[in-house]
């Protein structure tokens, strides 16, 4: 069926006309919804999306775009889409998604379950109040952690538990990913700000003082307004807003002027919540 339609609708270029326009590729099952995992999707369709709607320009095949058949596909989806400005996917990884915010394309997963319709209007609703946005209400932002890389990690619970008094708040062993993390800190639950300890188990080398700072976190609310504002204003963003899989938080990742990177973090808002527990079936 989308053969049949971009017969009729030749591809464009994203900018070209005046105003904001944006090129959006989406990961979906049958143009539907936004109901594909990043990996999953073999086709992607591409809209052209500005102020008198979304058009269907392309629906773009990794098949047909691979330079050969030992291409890795992710590759080959980081080039046939290096065009549009956002990805809409289901689900995505830390990885690929940091690849695609190197080359400028933005991915979330943070329309996952929502119809393509839907979806589309709703982004470029946002894309259009950041760029007219000049107002910053952080009332009710908050720090929330430093993360520091350790060579040992119980060897570093054992020093800011017994000679700093801090308590273990919550510890993880990450077996995909290959890493343990540990949130310590003095008020009970995560009150206040904590220090995020992470010791990486292919590490073998000792860090020094500048490779083992990993980032310092801050607690922010409407976090998908806040990350638009900060990409209309040239923000660094090497991780777009992604719901995170061991948990409800929506995160992103931001770079201040020297590289340092700067976690945002937000709770789902209560209309959110659904759309995420759906996305999870997906």
């Amino acid at each position: 069926m989308l053969d049949a339609v971009l017969e009729h609708q030749p591809e464009t270029k994203a900018g070209t006309a005046p105003g904001l326009r944006l090129r959006v590729a989406v990961a979906t099952k049958e143009g539907a919804r936004v109901d594909l995992h990043f990996g999953h999707a073999e086709v992607f369709s591409v809209y052209d999306v500005d102020a008198q709607g979304a058009r269907l320009v392309a629906a773009r095949a990794i098949a047909e775009h691979a330079l050969n058949e030992d291409e890795d596909p992710r590759q080959t989806i980081y080039r046939m889409i290096a065009d549009c400005q956002v990805l809409l996917v289901a689900k995505v990884g830390a990885a690929p998604q940091e690849a695609l915010a190197q080359i400028g394309v933005e991915a979330t997963n943070f329309y996952a379950g929502k119809s393509v319709d839907e979806a589309l209007a709703e982004l470029y609703a946002a894309k259009k109040a950041a760029a007219e946005d000049t107002a910053l209400d952080a009332g009710e932002f908050a720090l929330m952690h430093a993360m520091l890389r350790v060579a040992d990690l119980d060897r570093s619970i054992a020093f800011y538990t017994q000679q700093l008094g801090m308590r273990v708040l919550e510890r993880r062993e990450h077996k995909k990913n290959q890493f343990s993390q540990a949130y310590l800190g003095y008020a009970p639950g995560f009150g206040g700000m904590t220090i995020e300890l992470v010791q990486n188990w292919q590490r073998e080398e000792a860090y020094v003082a500048g490779d083992a700072f990993g980032h310092i976190a801050i607690q922010v609310n409407d976090i998908m307004r806040l990350c638009d504002r900060l990409a209309a204003a040239g923000v660094s963003m090497p991780r777009p807003p992604r719901a995170q899989r061991h948990g409800e938080n929506i995160v992103a990742f931001i770079a201040d002027p020297d590289g340092y990177r700067i976690e945002l973090v937000q709770a789902p808002q209560p209309d959110q919540t659904a759309a995420l527990e759906e996305a999870k079936q997906l």
